[in-house]
């Protein structure tokens, strides 16, 4: 019940005072271990007006408190890749690791399929996980 309060105020956090916007909210599974580096649900802020782009998720709000913009790698009628940082965040042993890069591509052509990819910075090997968006207006 935490996480999908959770959820739900990732969302509505994200989603309210965007009137010209689309949300894309997506849930995704971890394609090997679970680690916890990735969360299950990543919303995404589209401005149509300005064509900024923030993103949100639970390890977003723990360490940051709001959403953080995001970049735009590729907006076609295909897909959507973005990528964002997130600093500071914390294993379960309570060690800090500096930076992790995080990249999302939304391939609208294939039903909203979400693929993505996080990296800490400084260390080899990216973990990933894939899924579905849906999208809101």
């Amino acid at each position: 019940m935490k996480k999908l309060l959770a959820t739900g105020m990732i969302a509505l956090g994200l989603t309210s005072g965007y009137a010209h916007a689309k949300t894309y909210i997506c849930k995704v599974k971890p394609d090997a271990h679970d680690l916890g580096w990735i969360s299950k649900t990543i919303v995404v802020n589209v401005d149509d007006k300005t064509d900024e782009i923030f993103v949100n998720d639970i390890l977003i709000q723990d360490a940051y408190d709001k959403p953080i913009p995001a970049k735009v790698v590729v907006n076609s009628d295909k897909r959507l890749t973005i990528k964002w940082e997130v600093k500071g965040l914390k294993n379960d042993r309570h060690q800090t690791i500096p930076r992790w890069i995080y990249r999302l591509t939304i391939l609208k052509a294939r039903g909203n399929k979400a693929i993505v990819n996080a990296q800490a910075a400084g260390y080899y090997g990216a973990l990933g996980a894939s899924g579905k968006c849906r999208v809101s207006k």
